[in-house]
């Protein structure tokens, strides 16, 4: 290892280090703003706007960070609070599960790889807005949504929701690959335009590794079968189209894939 190796390695260590530091002076606050919120010293407004801008600042600076379950938990948490417009004690109680996991996990609590997807799961489920979740049966089964534009992830979001499962979005192909191995969803939606990436290729790579290639992939998207668009989808992926038959094409696809 070269001199400059070593640096770098203690350059990244100490920026880790600063950050973890940054994580539990959050959480810390946050706990005493939940606090705050179940005794009503904080106006609920008040709370909602400092735990969503809170929120997000967390998950933009874990970003670039190499702490791949902290990335993830920040990622949700966002999420979860971004979807919230009223915070009532059973919110409350679920934002306390996320910002306990990030405390431990700061605190240096081990999480291996294999594990990893179960504790995501264990995070509580985001309320997507228009959808009455005291009426539906939640399902443990998570769908990644990997959607770059937010009114389509929304509407794509609400009838997954309204069906009571779990959904998680990804505006980015290549984090959507890191987040497919590191997460396995049950399954995975993805739009056809992704940026650099198509959604073909996306479906493509998870179909090459042994780690993802079992896990249903399918296309959402304004082509017919038949299309030239299309050449290259695997073989084993579906097809959900936008407009009318989108609604079809869901409920297809997920009695294919058995996914109930």
């Amino acid at each position: 290892m070269s001199f400059s190796d070593g640096a770098d390695n203690e350059n990244e260590l100490r920026v880790i280090n600063e950050f973890l530091d940054e994580l539990r002076d959050t959480a810390s606050q946050l706990q005493v703003l939940l606090g705050n919120l179940r005794s009503k010293s904080v106006p609920m407004a008040e709370g909602l706007a400092t735990l969503k801008r809170e929120a997000s600042n967390l998950r933009s600076h874990a970003h670039g960070m190499n702490l791949p379950l902290i990335k993830l938990i920040t990622h949700r948490l966002d999420e979860y609070v971004g979807e919230l417009n009223v915070v009532t004690g059973a919110e409350i109680d679920e934002i306390q599960v996320f910002i306990d996991k990030i405390e431990k996990l700061a605190d240096g609590e081990q999480v291996s790889d294999a594990e990893a997807p179960a504790v995501v799961r264990a995070l509580p489920a985001k309320r997507t807005a228009e959808v009455d979740f005291g009426k539906i049966e939640k399902k443990n089964i998570e769908i990644l949504l990997v959607l770059p534009e937010k009114a389509m992830a929304h509407i794509v979001e609400r009838e997954l929701a309204a069906c009571g499962y779990r959904t998680s979005v990804i505006r980015d192909g290549f984090a959507a690959i890191e987040t497919v191995v590191r997460t396995r969803p049950d399954m995975v939606l993805a739009s056809m335009e992704l940026g650099m990436l198509t959604g073909i290729d996306l479906g493509c790579a998870l179909a090459a590794m042994p780690t993802t290639q079992q896990i249903p992939f399918a296309l959402f998207t304004s082509y017919e079968w038949g299309s030239p668009k299309l050449r290259g989808m695997p073989q084993r992926a579906a097809l959900i189209r936008k407009g009318a038959k989108f609604g079809d094409d869901l409920a297809e696809t997920l009695a294919r894939f058995e996914i109930t």
